[in-house]
């Protein structure tokens, strides 16, 4: 069987669905093995805020607001499944330009899959205002790398996923704020390790 899109991104809470889709619109963008993707990156980056904005006013909103939060998560998930089925069109089994999609891999084996090894944060650098940079431990088995970050003292806790453990960039910070992160990999089979010990940064 042919590895293919782990189209497991509809089970997300709103913070994590938002945080994976703008991970693909990224990485899709100026990805040499996905030049024409049915929904362009810059399309994909406007309706993951959008539905970002629409589920935080819906936390505390009126019905509408919860309806128009729906209906937006519909919309956006409409358009990771017709990119997940352009990536499998085009990446023809190939695992690794498959990841490099920013989607995640399903399991193709009944064999039983490799355990991933544990990762930490070995650095956390400014690199622009509002992003963080983080250099991580390589993680044996490692199909993916699930970052957390959570604004000190009692901001709500983001994920963002990654597959290059020295290319994990996290946006949209708010400067002067303190950040708790931890990492976590997943590995074959949907199998995913324990937390990092979490490290502390401020973004600037």
């Amino acid at each position: 069987m042919k590895n293919r899109v782990l189209r497991d991104y509809s089970t997300r809470t709103d913070g994590q669905l938002g945080d994976f889709a703008l991970h693909v619109a990224t990485s899709l963008t100026g990805n040499v093995n996905f030049t024409t993707p049915t929904i362009p990156p810059a399309t994909l980056t406007t309706q993951a805020n959008g539905f970002n904005t629409a589920a935080a006013k819906a936390l505390n909103g009126t019905p509408a607001d919860t309806l128009d939060k729906t209906n937006k998560h519909d919309a956006l998930i409409a358009s990771l499944d017709q990119l997940a089925t352009y990536v499998d069109l085009i990446a023809n089994g190939d695992a690794a330009i498959i990841l490099s999609s920013g989607f995640n891999l399903a399991s193709s084996s009944s064999r039983t899959p490799a355990v991933p090894g544990t990762t930490s944060i070995l650095s956390v650098t400014n690199v622009a205002s509002g992003k963080l940079g983080l250099d991580l431990q390589v993680a044996a088995n490692a199909w993916a790398y699930i970052v957390e970050y959570t604004a000190l003292p009692s901001g709500a806790k983001l994920t963002a996923t990654f597959t290059n453990p020295h290319d994990v960039t996290l946006i949209g910070l708010t400067p002067g704020t303190i950040y708790s992160i931890r990492v976590q990999v997943m590995g074959s089979g949907n199998q995913i390790t324990e937390w990092s010990d979490a490290v502390q940064h401020m973004a600037t």
